[in-house]
């Protein structure tokens, strides 16, 4: 019998667990975690138990057991696999279709399907009167869906929709976002504190916008691609951008996102598909590579090209009987197949480390989606050095595409020409300080070397819009980046910054910064946090200024009269130190927010 070794934990991994106990001593008992794919979220969970003993340990034998909540077969025994590797003392089962666990199981795995089905009977019997002590809640970016939170209602952590219906215990709809967010402070108040939900996702955004605010209290820890990537334990991301002919602009939207079959009808084509196999002829070829596509009959087109110039692919999909689909990614494992076309199979979960190419023929709004796509590819493995991401990008004008330069909090449109993210993160940054006033987030679908030849003919003196959240403002806001606003101006000894942000639950941050003239450390500190909208965040911030920082409200009022002034010496002088051109017959107010800007883009 060999004996499998269980890898030592990783510093972020340790980090994460720490942060997890650390949220429940402070009473949090519904935490989230976002970590990057490939960053060994299995590993962390399963390392769970062994940390939390001295508080199970509190509770009488028999009623400590942990739930392992997940959303398809390959997850599901993949998660039972490790935690048993990780608890050789604990009975590991599976409750899933016609797989029945122990009732004296320490621990539980479960597809989400199972435990809602038939109004959550199965579940039910699962509890069997007593608590699963200890939840995790796997790809939890699904966790705010009706079903998956009628679940935890039933788990005990979320209030129901009619607290007098003890049979079937719905959760709260989203008709009424106002209603679900005083639902969720008056149970706060009152819930059990004797179990413990701990959510791991990649990417906690929903593209319908449903916010896991509905479901968790607090991101306790975050591990993205980029610092992975940074720290070694992902491989680097070369991008590679191709341009069809083929429009989105007739494609339906449902839930944030394209509808998929439109979306199928419009891209999956011979030509497109063409173009697919050649862009991975030209750059990839070599590679084992995942492809992505739309829908079945996609997946089987896309493949049917790949081997009509001989190369050896496949398709994969729900479809696909496990004994073939099990083969087929054995074959791709040994080198034997070289693309695998798949349609909503490799999302989530799957474990392929020789991955050193993902073909993203099927476009997206969502940053979800994108995000774990990508991540399939991007696991260390010997030999490999880094991952390439070939983008099909197709005709948009009225949809922004995600792209794999956002992986590293880089504008969507900027389109990749076989380079290292890291490398176009570093450039962009020189160009933004070169050219700080000019809106690489809006310029349209450029290289960077069609950035710099932009940048010399454009409207140094735009400012870019605050959209919504500019109307009814007392203050000169500046926009920073989407959903982030900022008010600065001269305090104490250096300059603080008054922020507005949105939050990846879905909330509204109010924070402060103080920057001292002289360098040295910044002083941060946040006055609200959770607030609904930005609207009522914006107001907040304004209330503050007002009562606490009353000298400065003339500085930046809107409507502050020497906005009409000529713009001062000292004006100029630092707009040009920022390298911002100054324009005849500049005026006060509008050199204020250009300097505002500038100095932002430089951060």
């Amino acid at each position: 019998m060999t004996t499998q070794t269980v890898p030592s934990l990783r510093p972020y991994q340790v980090a994460c667990l720490e942060a997890i106990l650390a949220a429940r001593e402070a009473g949090q008992n519904r935490v989230l975690i976002q970590a990057a794919t490939g960053a060994g979220k299995t590993q962390i969970f399963g390392s769970l138990p062994a940390r939390l003993q001295p508080w199970l340990q509190t509770f009488p034998d028999g009623k400590r057991q942990m739930l392992v909540i997940a959303h398809r077969d390959e997850l599901i025994d993949q998660a039972a696999r490790r935690v048993q590797q990780l608890n050789p003392g604990l009975m590991v089962g599976v409750e899933q279709g016609d797989r029945h666990t122990s009732r004296y199981a320490d621990v539980t795995v479960a597809s989400i399907q199972t435990l809602t089905a038939l109004k959550c009977r199965r579940l039910k019997r699962l509890l069997r009167g007593d608590p699963f002590r200890l939840v995790i809640y796997d790809e939890s970016h699904h966790a705010s869906s009706p079903s998956a939170r009628t679940a935890l209602v039933h788990l005990g952590f979320l209030p129901p929709a009619d607290a007098s219906d003890t049979e079937s215990l719905d959760a709260p709809s989203y008709e009424d976002a106002a209603v679900m967010a005083a639902a969720l402070e008056t149970w706060d108040k009152v819930a059990p504190r004797d179990r413990l939900l701990v959510g791991f996702t990649a990417t906690p955004n929903r593209s319908d916008g449903v916010g896991l605010g509905a479901v968790f209290q607090q991101i306790v820890f975050t591990y993205p691609i980029k610092e992975a990537i940074d720290d070694g334990w992902l491989v680097p991301i070369v991008a590679w951008t191709v341009e069809t002919n083929t429009s989105l602009d007739a494609v339906k939207i449902s839930h944030g996102d394209f509808n998929q079959g439109d979306l199928a009808k419009t891209v999956n084509t011979e030509d497109r598909n063409r173009i697919a196999v050649a862009a991975w002829q030209e750059h990839a070829e070599g590679r084992p590579t995942l492809a992505f596509t739309v829908d079945v009959a996609h997946a089987h087109a896309l493949a049917e090209a790949f081997t009509a110039v001989g190369v050896r692919a496949r398709a994969v999909s729900g479809e696909t009987p496990k004994d073939e689909r099990r083969g087929t990614l054995d074959r791709y494992t040994r080198g034997e197949i070289d693309v695998i076309t798949n349609c909503q199979v490799f999302t989530e979960g799957t474990d392929l480390p020789a991955t050193a190419c993902i073909l993203n023929a099927k476009p997206t709004k969502s940053a979800t989606l994108f995000t774990q796509i990508v991540g399939r590819g991007l696991r260390t493995h010997p030999g490999k050095s880094d991952c390439l991401i070939i983008d099909l990008v197709d005709v948009a004008r009225r949809h922004s595409l995600q792209s794999a330069p956002v992986l590293y909090g880089l504008p969507p449109s900027l389109v990749g020409k076989g380079d290292d993210l890291r490398k176009m993160a570093d450039e962009l940054e020189a160009f933004r300080e070169k050219y700080p006033g000019f809106d690489v987030d809006n310029a349209g679908r450029l290289t960077l070397e069609q950035l710099r030849a932009k940048a010399q003919t454009f409207d140094i003196w735009t400012v870019p819009s605050l959209g919504a959240f500019g109307n009814g403002r007392a203050l000169t806001w500046i926009k920073v980046g989407d959903e982030h606003y900022r008010l600065s101006y001269p305090w104490l000894d250096g300059t603080e910054i008054l922020a507005v942000q949105r939050d990846i639950l879905g909330h509204y941050d109010v924070s402060i910064t103080l920057a001292p003239s002289g360098g040295g450390p910044k002083r941060q500190r946040t006055i609200a946090t959770e607030i609904p909208t930005a609207d009522d965040a914006a107001g907040v911030a304004e209330k503050f200024v007002l009562n606490e920082r009353r000298t400065v409200m003339n500085l930046k009022a809107v409507d502050a009269k020497w906005h009409q002034n000529p713009a001062s010496e000292k004006q100029i002088r630092l707009l040009q130190r920022l390298r911002v051109p100054v324009k005849p017959g500049l005026k006060m107010g509008e050199a204020s927010r250009l300097i505002d800007v500038a100095k932002a883009r430089r951060v």
